[in-house]
This record gives structure tokens, C-alpha cells and sequence, in this order.
């Protein structure tokens, strides 16, 4: 049975194949028909439908399976098989549209086909369902072959500029000018890179650039562009060879003097393994002065990229001499001993200080140390910055230049700072360092410094040397392990001491603290915490020098030794004022999550709303109960009290929201944030201040020479440590004073 009903299915399919085969072949007069019947059918009930389906599938058609019996008799029972799993009905009755059925039933059928015929009637019944993707169009297979992943012209075309912009990015950050090793000539960077393309190297990279990672081509790059760095103690200038004397290869003049320097240093970088090398005597138009700002501005990075720094000392011919060079005494060497990474020293004969290939700064790093007393961690590996201020000018401060301003100017490595260079300005560059510094850092020992002051602004010193601290007052370096003070010890308790209007004072320098400082037309507003200078006296025992006892405001007596003659204090028709200062610290304010409000030992203060320890006269359960019962008495009448509280807190607030409605909403947003910022300080914080606040510091001496004149600064030429009176728990007003 189910081989017959499969075979009369499989009969009717073929029918319906051939149909549709007919239909198509003669598309143009098949429409009309169809068409028609759409136009004059009428839809049919749903049982209407269902009966009509049936009765197809049991009428036979004898004609049409007798012609196909013979071409089919041995596809049917294969097709049959593969048709039985779908047990549909014939979708050309249950649709409402003829020729959407025909091609449906179509499409059902190809299943049973070959591949090829499967094709062909997908190309000529395409449904309506099929995504527009699948037939793309010719225009989307071009633009698909074109995409940069694919198409091998376009991507050789990107690596192409790839490689290009490694070579610009090179030639970018080495120096303007190189001299070859192999010829002595002297070249340009854009000669430099013409001399690349044309060799050997280039071109076997640029042929397999598809081939070549970006990495090798980096690294390849960088091999050909390395070069030596000349550092050397300059003789006359009319001795060193300058840029306008070379006219060929260094190698075949024989003036001026010092030609033999560069000579040997060429001949060394070439027997090192370097093709290219630079000398300051040479490889600097110093008469173009774009050029000149330039390098001098660039030549910390410059020594820092290079491969190696060769290190000349003329002046040395055994390692035990090497602490009395001149090398370390001048201000350019500074940045040519931090910024290399491999540094070799040759002594007067050219021949190396210390036989090895490593790294001689490392090999020598502890000597260095003892002779620059730059800490051996800034040694090894230094990075430009504006920490250590004070530390990092005092580096400089034994070390001397021919020109003042090359004082300043072989500093900017050192900080990463850029300003422009100047000659002629004098000692101004230095001061425009320490404003360039002042601008990037909060750094208070930047103005730690003993001597005199600048003459063009008194809050600036006027050397690096003031920046290096006497070794009688290395206590007292603020930059030393050693400097230590006994801190004061105060409790949790200390704003109890402190009237309302001070500890306001104190809130509002917690809630609103000093944002910094600022300069403008010579004149810098600082905050301050201000002492009123009550005495100044001569000290008489010690005659020679200027020395005076001072006695300032909520400050014990101290003594200020001077850089030259104070006016006096009082006298006829003066109105000198000195003040002794303390410089505002963002570090006074405790920090967030801190804990040292009180000090480990600090002394406990007892508890005035303590309980107090129960007494022995009555017995323990009875105490018990009279506690119980004092407790809750003392419960209902803090519950009246804070009923009263409420009552009075929300007339309170009723009148200030009428207030309020009356001011606008600028004068609404100050409240809201002092009530926010009121909230915030609390008293652990106030006596976190204040106990920072007894503790010695660095202050400085102000004065001025009358009412209404800007302060200019004392020098000083030891360090004013002031100590807190004793005995009394103060708190000076942040003030901000005009310093000239």
C-alpha cells in the first residue's frame, strides 16, 4: 500500500513538474489564462478547500502518468523516498495566487533534481523570500576585490607610507646634522635620508615590503641611523673647529687646534661600530639662530637617543684623576653624564678609562656618585620632571658656564621644560627657570634657598649654588634623611582649646584652601601664614656678621642671619614692617583616611560625659537596677529634649527658606555649599591642622620699606627654622601677600 500511494504521489509531482515546465516555456500565453482565472475566482471555503484537496489527491490521471511512466518508472521510487518525510499538500491549491503556487511547488520540487537542473529553475522562479545578497551584482564584486585586505596593490601602497613615516619619524629626533665616519663629511638630515634610499639595505626592504613585518622595518631603520655623541670640555672657542670651517672631510684639515679632537673622536665612533657621529664644535650653524634654539633646546633627547656618548677627558690620564676633571665642573656636561644610556670614557690619550665594553657608567657608578653626589638611582636611570627642585638645581650649583645664560639653559633637560633661548637677557634666564618651574609644580623647594636674591624679582634666587645646603645645616635640609624635629604631641581634644573665631579661621582654611600662587608684571601673590615681627636686635655675640634676634607673634625667639644690614625696626620718621612668613603646604591638610590626628603617645583627656564607675556600697544587681532605671529616665528626657529640638529646628528652617526665597540663586548655592563643606570639616580634622601647625618650619623674613609698599623678600644665609611659642595652641590667618 505504501508503495502504491508513494508511486501516485510521486506520478502527480512529475505531472505538476511538467506543468510548470510548460507554463514557463510559454510564459507570454500562459499569463493571459491565468491572469483571467485570478480576476473571475471567487475565494472558496475553508471546507471547501480541504475537499477539494482531497478529492484531487484520490482522482487519477491516467494520461499524464502513462506518458511519464517510461522516463520515470526508475526515479520514482528514489524521489518517492525523498519526498516522503515533507507529507505536504500541494501548496498550488491552498494558495490564493496561481503563479505564486506554481513557483513554490516549483522550488519543491528542484529537490528532487539533479544540482544543475536545481539551478536553472532557481534562476527562473526566484522567490520572493530569497535575500537580495545572494544575487550580487557585478559592481559589489568589484568593490569587494578593491578593499584594502585584499587587493595586494593597496596594501603595498600602505606599506609604502608605513616605511616612509618610519624614516621621517627618525630623522625627526636625531640631530640637524651628522658627519660620516667612513668619509668625514658633514650632512644634513635630508641628506641622510637620500643616502638611505640609495642603499643596498633600503632597497632589498622595499622590494619585500609584503614580506617585511613593521617591526623589522623599524628596527632596520634604526640600525642604519645610529649614531655617537661627542661630550667634551670646550677649549677656545678659536681652537674648536666651527661649522663654517668645514669645508670637506674632517679628516684631511689640519686646523684649527683643536681638529685632532674631532679627528680622533670620528675615527673611535667608526672603530666602535657607528657610521655617524656629533660633535657641539661642528654640527651647529651657531649664526642661524632657529637653528641654535633648536639644538640647544633638543640636545637632552638627543644625548638620550644616541647609541653611545664617547667622553673625552683631556685633562686625564689615570682614574685617579678622574674626580678632579673639569668635565664635572661645567654646567653643560651635567645633562651629558644624566640623559645617555651608554656612556664610554677615554682619557687624554684616547684610550679607555677602564677596560671593559660595558657600560662605563655603570661600571664607575659609585665613584660618579661620590663626585657629583647625584643619587645612584638618578644614575642609572634619569627622567626629566619638576620633583626635587631644590635637589635637582643644586646639581648645577657647583658647576660654571662661559655665558650666564647657559646657567639656565643646560637646565631645561633636566626639568623638560621649553622656553625660548635668549642670549643677552643676562641672569633673567634663570629667574624665567624658576617661574617655568613654579608654573608645573607645587614643589615649596623651589624658594628653599640661602643667598641672595634675584635683583629682578626677591622671591627667586639668583644661582643654582643657592640651592646647595651648608654641611652645618644639613640638619635642617627639608631634602635630607636627616632632617628630623621632635613633633608636638596634642589630642583629639585640641579644638577645645581654641576660641569660636579661631577654629572658624581654621575651618575656612580646610573648606576653601589657596588654589597657588601667581606672578604679573614682576609682582607674585603668595599665601601666607603671617607673624608679625614685634623685635628686631643686633645679636652683639656674634660681631663680624649680620646677625639679629627676632621676636614675631605666637613664634619663640629666633635668630636671622643676614646678607647685609637691616634697617631698624623703630626710629624717627620710619615706617620699616618685617613679617615672618610660612608658606601654605596643600600637604598641612590630613588626608583623606588618615590617622594621625593624635599621636601614638599623645596624652588621653577624660571624658566628661562618661558614666562614672560604679560605687561599692550597694550590692552589684542593685546597682544594676539603679542604672537601668537612670537610663531610661535619662532616654525619656533626651526624647523630650530632641521633640523641643525639632520644633525649633523647623521654625528654624521655615525662616531661612523665607530668606532664602528672597535672595537669588547665586546667593542659594554659597549656602548650600558652606552648609555641605560645614558638614565635611569636623573637628578631628581642624586639630589634625592645628597640630601641624605646632610643629617647626621653614619661614622666611619679609620686609617693606613703608605702608602700602609690595614685601620683598630677605636673603638669608642660614635657614630660619621657627618654632611655636610654648605653652599656647594658636592659629594664624591665611593671608595672601604681594611679593616683589
Amino acid at each position: 500500500m505504501g508503495v502504491d500511494k508513494a508511486g501516485k504521489k510521486s506520478s502527480r509531482f512529475n505531472f505538476i513538474r511538467k506543468a510548470t515546465s510548460r507554463t514557463t516555456d510559454d510564459s507570454t500565453i500562459q499569463e493571459a489564462p491565468v491572469d483571467g482565472i485570478e480576476d473571475n475566482s471567487t475565494p472558496a471555503p475553508e471546507g471547501a478547500e480541504g475537499e477539494e484537496s482531497r478529492d484531487l489527491q484520490d482522482e487519477p490521471n491516467t494520461q499524464d502518468e502513462a506518458d511519464m511512466q517510461d522516463e520515470t518508472n526508475t526515479q520514482d521510487e528514489t524521489n518517492t523516498q525523498a519526498e516522503l518525510p515533507r507529507q505536504d499538500p500541494l501548496p498550488i491549491v491552498t494558495e490564493p495566487s496561481q503563479d505564486e503556487s506554481l513557483r513554490q511547488d516549483s522550488l519543491s520540487i528542484v529537490e528532487t533534481e539533479s544540482p544543475r537542473e536545481e539551478a536553472e529553475m532557481q534562476s527562473m522562479f526566484p522567490s520572493s523570500d530569497t535575500p537580495t545578497q545572494e544575487f550580487a551584482s557585478p559592481a559589489e564584486d568589484i568593490d569587494r576585490a578593491d578593499s584594502p585586505v585584499e587587493d595586494p596593490e593597496v596594501t603595498l601602497k600602505n606599506l609604502r607610507e608605513t616605511f616612509q613615516n618610519i624614516i621621517d619619524d627618525k630623522l625627526a629626533n636625531i640631530p640637524l646634522r651628522l658627519i660620516d665616519t667612513h668619509s668625514g663629511i658633514l650632512y644634513t638630515s635630508n641628506d641622510l635620508e637620500g643616502i638611505f634610499k640609495e642603499s643596498e639595505e633600503y632597497q632589498r626592504l622595499y622590494e619585500n615590503l609584503l614580506s617585511t613585518s613593521v617591526s623589522k622595518l623599524q628596527r632596520k631603520v634604526d640600525e642604519f641611523f645610529r649614531y655617537a655623541m661627542l661630550s667634551h670640555k670646550w677649549a677656545s672657542a678659536k681652537d674648536e673647529p666651527q661649522y663654517w670651517q668645514i669645508k670637506g672631510s674632517v679628516y684631511e684639515m689640519d686646523a684649527p687646534r683643536e681638529i685632532c679632537k674631532l679627528q680622533q673622536f670620528c675615527t673611535t665612533s667608526k672603530r666602535e661600530g657607528y657610521r655617524w657621529a656629533w660633535s657641539d664644535t661642528c654640527c651647529i650653524d651657531k649664526t642661524n639662530n632657529a637653528e641654535l634654539q633648536e639644538s640647544i633646546i633638543s640636545m637632552f633627547s638627543w644625548y638620550k637617543e644616541s647609541a653611545i656618548t664617547i667622553v673625552y677627558l683631556a685633562d686625564v690620564s689615570d682614574i685617579s684623576q678622574l674626580k678632579d676633571s673639569q668635565w664635572f665642573k661645567r654646567g653643560w656636561t651635567l645633562q651629558e653624564l644624566l640623559a645617555p644610556q651608554f656612556i664610554k670614557f677615554y682619557k687624554q690619550d684616547w684610550q679607555p678609562l677602564i677596560d671593559s665594553d660595558k657600560n662605563h657608567k655603570d661600571e664607575l657608578l659609585t665613584i660618579l656618585h661620590d663626585i657629583t653626589h647625584i643619587d645612584i638611582d638618578d644614575l642609572k636611570l634619569f627622567q626629566p620632571g619638576v620633583d626635587n627642585v631644590k635637589k635637582r638645581l643644586s646639581w648645577v650649583g657647583t658647576r660654571t658656564t662661559k655665558k650666564i645664560e647657559d646657567i639656565a639653559y643646560c637646565l631645561m633637560g633636566i626639568f623638560g621644560i621649553h622656553m625660548p633661548v635668549m642670549y643677552g637677557e643676562k641672569h633673567n634666564a634663570f629667574v624665567r627657570l624658576q617661574k617655568e618651574i613654579m608654573a608645573l609644580t607645587d614643589d615649596l623647594s623651589l624658594f628653599d634657598w640661602l643667598g641672595e636674591s634675584s635683583n629682578l624679582h626677591s622671591y627667586f634666587a639668583a644661582h643654582p649654588r643657592c640651592f646647595i645646603t651648608p654641611s652645618y645645616d644639613a640638619r635642617q635640609d627639608s631634602t635630607s634623611p636627616k632632617f628630623e624635629f621632635r613633633l608636638l604631641k596634642t589630642s583629639k581634644r585640641i579644638t577645645s582649646g581654641l576660641s569660636s573665631s579661631a577654629l572658624k579661621l581654621v575651618k575656612d582654611v580646610l573648606s576653601n584652601p589657596p588654589h597657588g600662587r601667581f606672578i604679573a608684571n614682576g609682582r607674585m601673590s603668595m599665601p601666607f601664614f603671617v607673624h608679625e615681627v614685634v623685635t628686631l636686635i643686633p645679636n652683639q655675640n656674634k660681631p663680624g656678621i649680620f646677625s639679629y634676634l627676632v621676636k614675631a607673634e605666637g613664634l619663640s625667639e629666633l635668630e636671622v642671619t643676614v646678607t647685609g644690614q637691616l634697617a631698624p625696626l623703630y626710629g624717627k620718621k620710619l615706617a620699616v614692617k618685617y613679617r615672618i612668613v610660612r608658606m601654605w603646604d596643600k600637604s598641612l591638610i590630613q588626608r583623606q583616611g588618615s590617622t594621625d590626628t593624635e599621636a601614638p603617645d599623645a596624652p588621653t583627656v577624660d571624658n566628661p560625659d562618661s558614666p562614672e564607675p560604679p560605687t561599692t556600697e550597694d550590692s552589684p544587681k542593685q546597682d544594676k537596677e539603679k542604672d537601668k532605671d537612670k537610663e531610661k529616665e535619662k532616654e525619656k528626657e533626651k526624647e523630650k529634649g530632641k521633640g523641643k529640638d525639632k520644633e525649633k529646628e523647623k521654625e528654624k528652617e521655615k525662616d531661612k527658606d523665607k530668606d532664602k526665597e528672597k535672595e537669588s540663586w547665586v546667593g542659594k548655592s554659597k549656602e548650600l555649599v558652606t552648609d555641605f563643606v560645614a558638614d565635611i570639616v569636623t573637628h578631628s580634622t581642624a586639630a589634625a591642622l592645628i597640630r601641624r601647625m605646632q610643629e617647626p618650619f621653614v619661614a622666611q623674613l619679609l620686609y617693606s620699606p613703608g605702608d602700602k609698599q609690595p614685601w620683598r623678600r630677605v636673603g638669608t644665609t642660614t635657614r630660619i627654622i621657627a618654632h611655636a611659642s610654648s605653652g599656647s595652641v594658636n592659629f594664624r590667618a591665611l593671608e595672601n601677600v604681594i611679593v616683589h
